[in-house]
């Protein structure tokens, strides 16, 4: 088995139905965001907690992924811009997890 086999060997295929929907949250998303931060950041927040309580590390793994890299240009972002960076590569792991998830549900049924 290769290394890329290894690593993602298991994850579902997406279809194309579930991409669409999620491009139409992301989108959604996007506009709260332009508008309401304060609404997006408690939104994402929202689903963050939720994966902390309901599957273990998967939550904290997601901020610790996010939070690593963005360390990486800490020194060159105001803290708005590191923040609202944040909340953007947080939703977009989310929307990941959010398709794999949709994708497992179909392939169940």
């Amino acid at each position: 088995m290769s290394d890329l086999e290894d690593k993602y060997g298991l994850l579902p295929e997406i279809p194309e139905h579930i991409m669409d929907m999620l491009s139409d949250e992301a989108k959604d998303f996007a506009s709260l965001f332009k508008h309401d931060v304060e609404g997006a950041k408690r939104s994402l927040h929202g689903e963050i907690d939720w994966l902390k309580e309901n599957k273990d590390f998967l939550g904290r793994t997601v901020e610790t992924s996010i939070d690593a890299i963005l360390g990486l240009y800490s020194d060159k972002l105001t803290h708005k811009h590191w923040v609202d960076l944040q909340i953007l590569l947080l939703k977009s792991v989310l929307f990941v997890l959010h398709s794999v998830n949709e994708a497992l549900k179909e392939k169940a049924q």
